[in-house]
């Protein structure tokens, strides 16, 4: 890469922006209380002690209530507020973010990187806004909260990586929730940082691999042989050791080019009540339709199916195989027999509470090859037939066609179908 290009990439002005406990600011603005001080849950109370919360406010995360628990959990001595969650109301309000960003930039310089998140490059903007970085984000903040009532974080960076470890590691502890990294940072504010799951890219699997190498801090890792980091896990352990340096030559622009491609299609829920082995193959094949149609609809067929079962929480424990077929599949009832085969095998009579299927290894659908010495007519109509299926729920909604057993009380089908993301629209 010549010195130009590498210049280009490695000196941005890169923006990482973050709404604070998203889902519970909407609904604290909402209701127009201050988030900071009013003790509201995002869940629904109505499920039992068992929901999950999918949010708790400032307010909650202050007093040490972590983002993410169960409604049993919450402290017994405050005054919650529970809201159940609205999918929609969430989205709506990510929209309105993203339509200030616009008046900033560019669709094209701007990476969406979660409902609550994205990344804004200004870099050739800058004649526009004859200030610095940090007072353009302030006045970013400030639009957001003056319009929406909602709180926002900012990293600053000369890439997307520094960008976002300043919003992760320092801009949230800061008064001005605003922080900015450049080069000269990394061995101060990052290579101290630990445990090694705090910065972003490294999972906890990939902490205890790292720690059982002997790093314990990021700059363990940037002191290491990369040779050694490469062949350990290969192109993403060079990638690591870069990245411990603060080198990130993506581009958001980039992104826009090339469109991410699923390597996997899943669908997992958490069940509010027991299932044994008579109710829960109903739920199985529910969900394998729920797969097979974003296969057809990708038109890809699946090599590879994995099913995950969890035991209630006094049991704990469960198990989570997969298995190859040696036809690529794409039906529900095929999904769900394979699923079925392991559940056969592997269940051992305990309590369900989760359940997660997801299918892999995906290949590009091209037809059906018609021959003399097998009868394939059969395969065509299938398809055909679930083609027309998936047409009218387009049009009409997921519960306009249905299987009879959805009717079934232990069924979860349609109260699945009326959910975004497994919550309430």
């Amino acid at each position: 890469m010549n010195d130009e290009l590498e210049k280009y990439r490695l000196h941005r002005h890169i923006m990482c922006i973050d709404l604070k406990s998203f889902y519970a600011s909407v609904e604290c603005a909402d209701l127009g209380l201050d988030p900071f001080k009013t003790p509201l849950v995002v869940a629904d109370k109505s499920r039992g002690g068992g929901s999950i919360c999918l949010a708790v406010s400032p307010y909650l995360r202050n007093k040490g209530v972590p983002g993410r628990l169960r409604i049993f959990e919450l402290p017994k001595n405050e005054d919650i507020i529970y809201c159940k969650p609205r999918m929609h109301k969430y989205l709506e309000a990510s929209a309105k973010v993203v339509s200030i960003f616009l008046r900033y930039v560019s669709k094209d310089d701007i990476h969406i990187y979660s409902v609550d998140e994205s990344f804004l490059d200004f870099t050739d903007y800058k004649r526009l806004y004859p200030m610095e970085d940090i007072d353009l984000a302030k006045k970013i903040i400030k639009e957001i909260y003056n319009e929406l009532k909602l709180y926002a974080t900012c990293g600053i960076g000369p890439n997307m990586l520094l960008a976002k470890l300043a919003m992760d590691i320092e801009a949230k502890k800061n008064k001005s929730q605003i922080a900015l990294w450049n080069y000269n940072d990394v061995e101060t504010k990052l290579w101290n940082v630990r445990p090694l799951s705090k910065m972003w890219g490294i999972g906890r699997r990939m902490d205890v691999h790292l720690s059982n190498m002997g790093y314990k801090t990021v700059g363990d890792i940037a002191r290491a042989d990369v040779n050694l980091l490469k062949k350990k896990f290969g192109v993403m352990g060079e990638e690591l050791w870069y990245h411990t340096h603060g080198i990130d030559m993506s581009l958001i622009q980039d992104k826009k080019k090339f469109k991410a491609l699923s390597k996997s299609y899943g669908v997992g829920q958490v069940l509010f009540e027991d299932y044994d082995a008579e109710k829960t193959p109903l739920l199985i094949l529910e969900m394998s339709d729920d797969i097979s149609s974003r296969l057809r609809e990708s038109k890809k067929k699946a090599t590879c199916v994995h099913l995950a079962i969890g035991y209630n929480q006094d049991v704990g424990g469960g198990f989570s195989r997969q298995t190859k077929v040696l036809e690529p599949i794409d039906l529900g009832k095929e999904i769900a027999g394979v699923c079925l085969e392991i559940f056969n095998k592997f269940y051992d009579g305990e309590p369900v509470r989760r359940i997660a299927i997801a299918v892999s290894g995906l290949k590009d659908f091209t037809g059906v090859q018609l021959s003399f010495f097998e009868d394939k007519l059969k395969d065509v109509k299938e398809k055909k037939l679930f083609d027309t299926i998936d047409q009218i729920k387009r049009k009409y909604g997921k519960n306009s066609v249905r299987r009879a057993s959805t009717e079934l009380d232990y069924s979860t089908a349609k109260k699945r179908n009326e959910e975004i993301g497994g919550h309430h629209e």
